[in-house]
Order: structure tokens, then sequence, then C-alpha cells
């Protein structure tokens, strides 16, 4: 009888004989160790995060940074330096553009001459970085890159006026120099049945597009106060002659102040060089009598007109206003048939002398009232 050896119990973990004699490892017992189980975990987690910021790093381009390397210069230090103290800043300062007709400074062309050679910083890796520094360049205390800089500017203006060199035009055969022009014409039933207006707007819109544009109804200058009281007596003059004669005299029986208004707007619709006269059939009005200029000027936004009759005598309300405007030369067609006097006048005649504003004149016919004013003002007579 063959004795029957009982197989013995291994331990957990340890080797098992099969049955033919030959040992084996359980692996499932091993893998069933707690600390087994958490050293796996550990070591999965490693290899998923590896992966994920390898990933990253792969698809967006991203490489170590690594310290540059130029004149033993740690770009570490430049790029994480803080900006200077408010105190240092100093102001931009607006200068008057060079005379090229002036040569250059012997110190600024000595430093043209030796400026330093210009070096880029190379990263390790072969890439560049954008700034340039020169090589004999120190370093400031704040960290600040630069060298001292050096130089000097020479600046000269030509003609008159603070915002720099004026050119020299020609308008209607006489030599201004003015870069803003304003002009004053009257529109009146003597200019309009003459057919020179298109002319004369055309050629001020060639010489000067942006030209600020008054117009008036005559070219008087008067205080309000007596060119009213003037009005008021002939209108009582004509009511008594009305009442001798029994006939009755044209005209209009009171006056409104004048005052500055746009031409693109409603009022000046019903203003009569516009509209014309219901006292005069021959007087049809500029919408009428130049239908092109008309819509010319009212699709401009700088022409306005001096409301009221030319009794008024407002022309200077157009003066003062370009004056503010800053016209550095006043175009004036007038027919100089009305006075030009009183304290408006006057201190019209000064403001335009101490602003040395240029007049050029043309005249509408061959009368010429206010002469001592036009000459008051070094008026340029226009032919």
């Amino acid at each position: 009888m063959t004795p029957v050896t009982p197989k013995s119990k291994g331990k957990k973990g340890a080797k098992a004989s099969s049955g033919d004699g030959v040992s084996t490892w359980d692996w499932k017992s091993f893998f069933k160790r707690p600390l087994v189980l958490v050293l796996a975990i550990s070591l999965a987690i490693h290899v998923l995060v590896l992966l994920a910021f390898g990933s990253v790093a792969i698809f967006k381009g991203s490489v170590p940074k690594l310290p540059f390397v130029s004149q033993e210069i740690a770009a570490e230090e430049v790029l994480e330096t803080p900006p200077p103290p408010p105190e240092e800043t100093v102001a931009p300062v607006e200068e008057s553009p060079p005379d090229s007709s002036v040569p250059p400074a012997p110190e600024a062309a000595a430093a043209e001459d030796s400026a330093p050679a210009l070096e880029m910083l190379t990263v390790v890796g072969g890439a560049n970085w954008a700034p340039m520094i020169p090589k004999t360049g120190p370093i400031s205390e704040t960290g600040t890159l630069g060298t001292p800089g050096q130089g000097s500017g020479v600046g000269g203006t030509v003609g008159k006026g603070p915002a720099g060199p004026m050119a020299s035009k020609q308008l209607f055969g006489v030599t201004i120099q003015a870069r803003k022009l304003g002009v004053v014409v009257s529109v009146n039933q003597r200019a309009q049945n003459q057919g020179v207006l298109p002319g004369i707007f055309d050629e001020i819109f060639k010489e000067f597009p942006d030209a600020d544009i008054f117009l008036t109804n005559g070219g008087g200058m008067m205080d309000w106060n007596k060119a009213l009281k003037t009005f008021e007596d002939e209108v009582a003059a004509r009511k008594k002659k009305e009442k001798e004669t029994g006939k009755r005299i044209p005209g209009a029986n009171t006056m409104e102040k004048p005052k500055v208004a746009r031409f693109n707007s409603g009022e000046a619709m019903d203003w009569p060089p516009v509209r014309g006269s219901t006292f005069n059939e021959d007087y049809v009005g500029l919408k009428e009598k130049h239908p092109e200029l008309f819509q010319t000027l009212r699709k401009r936004s700088n022409v306005w007109f001096i409301t009221s009759y030319k009794d008024a005598n407002a022309a200077y309300l157009a003066f003062e206003d370009l004056v503010k405007r800053g016209a550095e030369a006043i175009y004036w067609y007038n027919a100089f048939d009305s006075p030009i006097e009183g304290e408006v006048a006057e201190e019209l005649a000064q403001r335009l002398t101490e602003k040395k504003v240029e007049i050029l004149v043309q005249n509408q016919g061959k009368r010429v009232e206010g002469m001592d004013w036009l000459k008051r003002v070094e008026a340029k007579f226009v032919k």
C-alpha cells in the first residue's frame, strides 16, 4: 500500500508546488497584498500626470525656460526689474518741426557717427530676443538698460502764427500768407444780377476748400441802436408821404436785430437774399437766380449768414465770428454803398490790426464808403 503524502498548505504569496513537483509563484495572492496595490495605484497616477503635462508641453510648443546669455546678464533680472520711480518720469514736450534749411548741430552728427553697435540677446538653443542692447551700454541701478542720450534740436517757422509755417497762395491775383481763410460775401440783388458769384466761390474753394463762409445782405457797419433809429425814421417818413399822397409805398415796417445763423437751416429760406423780395418782382433771390451755387452752399456745414435787412448794417458780426474761428486772412466782396462807422467798426478795426489779419477787398461797383476804415486795416484791393 502506497503511502499518501499530505499536501502542505503554502503561505499567502508563497511558492506553490504543482502536481509534477514543479514549484510556481502565486501571483494572485501577491497582487492582493495592500502594499502592492498602493504602489501600483501610485505608479499609475504618476504615469498619467506625466503623460498629461507632457502632452500640453508638446502641443503648446513650450520649452523649459533657460537663462539668457549675453554679456553675463540674466534675463530674469531684466524682466522682473521694477519701473523707475514716478518722480524720474519726464513728460513729453512738443517740439516745433525742424527747419530743413538749417544744418544739424555738430554734436548730433558726432553722436550718430559714434553710436555703439547693437546686438540681439541670444537664448540658449538658437532663438533671438527682439530688444537690442548696445554692447557698451551700462546698466543703471534700477535695472534699465541703455546709454546716455545725445543730440540737439533746431527749429524754425516761416510766416506768422503759432501753428507753423504758412504757405503763400494766390487768390484773385493777390498773394496772401494764410493757412485759414475767412470769406464775407454780400449776396444781395446787385451781386446776384452781376452773375459773378459762382466764379468767386469756385476760385475760393479751389485754393481754400475748408474756408469759412459768411453771407451778408449788404456790407455796412453801424451800431445797432443807431441803425434801428435810422430805419424807424425812414419808416415814419414813408408813412407820412403815404398819408400826403394817398398812395401806398412798399416797404418793411419792422426790422429784427441781426444775428449769426447757419445757412443750411430753415431760417435761411426766409432770408430776403434767398427768397427774393415781395416788394420787387425783379429780385427773385439766390435760390432761383443761382440754384447750383445755392445747393452747394447749403450742403456745406461751415456757411453762415447775417439775418435781418440790409439797413441793419451788421457785416461786423461776420468779421468778429471769423476772427474767433482763427481766420488769418479775410476776403470781402461788397458794394461799399453803406456806411462803415461807429464803435463796432472801430473795435473791429483794432482787433483785426492786433491779430494781423489780411483783408482782401473786391468792390461790386465804383463807389467806396468807409475808405478810412479800409485804410486802417490795410486792406488790399482785388480787381
